[in-house]
C-alpha cells in the first residue's frame, strides 16, 4: 500500500534555513521513503529570491525576471511569458513566483535542482539515519490541458524515468514507446494532499517500490530539442523572422522538413517558382536557391524562412550573389535564430 502523508509543523522557511534538519525532525522518516519538498521552500533556503524595482509592479517584475531567467522566448501572450529556461524547462514565467511571499518577493528557481535534491537527501539520511529519496517539485501548466499539476524538477536517490520498452505486455506485444515518468507522478501525488494555502511544502510517499539510482536527476526528464515537435509558441515565428540574423551554422534541415517547407513556399508562390537545393545533403547550412520572378521568387522565399522558422530551424533569406543563379537565396540551419 502507498501512503501519502503531508508534513505539519515547519516554520517559515528562511535564506540559509538548514532544511534538511526542518524536515528530519518534523517527520519521522523510514528507509525508502520519497520525500518530495515544494520548490519554494527549496528557493527560499537557498536564497533564490528576488525583489520587483522601485516603482514596478509585481507583476512587472515577474516578467522581467522571466525574461533575464530565459534562454529562449518560446510564446510571449499578454497573461504569460513561457520560455526554456537554463535548466532546459519550458514553463510559464521562469518559473518565477509570488505566491505565499511576504513583502512583494519573488522566489526564483534553484540554480541546480538535481543539486539540491541532492544535498538534501545527504542532509535527511545524516539528521535521520535513513536511507530516502528525494523529489523537488514545482507546478507547471500542460499544453491542450486545463490546470496545473506538480513536476519534478529535481531528484536524487531514484531512477525518474521507468523504462519499459522492449519488454511485452499481457498479450504478448512488445512495447515501444512505455517510459513512465515516475518522479513526476511522485510530485503530482504529494500535490493530492496540500493546497497553496495550507503550508505544507513536504510530503512523504511510502510504500512506493521504486529504482534506486544515486546518480540520475530529473534532468532525465528534460526533452532534447532535437526530439521538439513544438519548438515555437504563439509570437515565436514573428519573433525570429523580425529579428533579421543570420542562421545558426549548425547541421542541415532534415530532408521530411525540407520538403514541408518547400511544400509551403510553392503554394504561397502559386507554383511559379522554381526552388533547388544548392548544396548536398549533410552540408550545413541548407542553401537554396529560389528561381523565378522577382515577386513570386520574393514571396516564395519568405514563405520558406517563416516555414523553416516554425519547424524549429534557424534561417534567413538574402539577395542572390554573382554566379548563383536565382532571384532570392534562403540560408538554414538547425539552432535559434539567436545564434544558440
Amino acid at each position: 500500500m502507498i501512503e501519502i502523508r503531508p508534513v505539519a509543523g515547519l516554520p517559515e522557511i528562511r535564506p540559509g534555513d538548514d532544511l534538511a534538519g526542518l524536515v528530519a525532525a518534523a517527520a519521522a522518516l523510514r528507509d525508502g521513503d520519497v520525500v518530495v519538498v515544494a520548490q519554494k521552500v527549496v528557493s527560499k533556503a537557498e536564497g533564490a529570491l528576488a525583489r520587483p524595482r522601485i516603482g514596478e509592479t509585481t507583476w512587472a517584475a515577474r516578467r522581467r525576471l522571466a525574461r533575464e531567467q530565459a534562454v529562449r522566448v518560446v510564446a510571449d501572450a499578454p497573461h504569460v511569458l513561457v520560455v526554456e529556461t537554463g535548466h532546459g524547462f519550458v514553463c510559464a514565467n521562469a518559473g518565477v513566483d509570488a505566491s505565499n511571499l511576504a513583502d512583494g518577493q519573488l522566489t526564483l528557481l534553484p540554480d541546480d535542482p538535481d543539486a539540491s535534491a541532492r544535498r538534501l537527501r545527504a542532509g535527511l539520511e545524516a539528521a535521520a539515519g535513513v536511507r530516502v529519496a528525494v523529489v523537488v517539485s514545482d507546478t507547471f501548466g500542460r499544453p491542450w490541458r486545463l490546470g496545473q499539476t506538480d513536476v519534478a524538477i529535481g531528484a536524487a536517490g531514484l531512477r525518474p524515468i521507468r523504462d519499459e520498452r522492449g519488454s511485452a505486455d499481457r498479450h504478448g506485444a512488445r512495447l515501444e514507446v512505455t517510459e513512465t515518468a515516475v518522479a513526476d507522478e511522485l510530485a503530482g501525488a504529494a500535490d493530492l494532499v496540500r493546497r497553496k494555502a495550507d503550508g505544507l511544502p513536504v510530503v512523504i510517499v511510502r510504500g512506493l517500490a521504486f529504482e534506486p539510482d544515486d546518480a540520475a536527476g530529473a534532468r532525465a526528464l528534460v526533452r532534447p530539442a532535437s526530439e521538439d515537435l513544438f519548438p515555437r509558441g504563439r509570437g515565436g515565428v514573428a519573433d525570429a523572422l523580425a529579428a533579421g540574423r543570420d542562421p545558426a551554422g549548425g547541421g542541415p534541415v532534415g530532408l521530411s522538413d525540407l520538403h514541408r517547407a518547400l511544400r509551403a513556399a510553392a503554394a504561397v508562390a502559386g507554383g511559379a517558382v522554381r526552388i533547388q537545393r544548392l548544396t548536398p545533403p549533410g552540408a550545413a547550412p541548407t542553401v537554396l536557391a529560389v528561381r523565378g520572378q522577382p515577386l513570386p521568387a520574393g514571396l516564395a522565399a519568405g514563405a520558406l524562412v517563416a516555414a523553416l522558422v516554425d519547424l524549429g530551424y534557424a534561417a534567413a533569406a538574402r539577395p542572390a550573389r554573382a554566379g548563383e543563379d536565382a532571384a532570392a537565396v534562403v540560408e538554414a540551419g538547425q539552432g535559434e535564430p539567436d545564434g544558440r
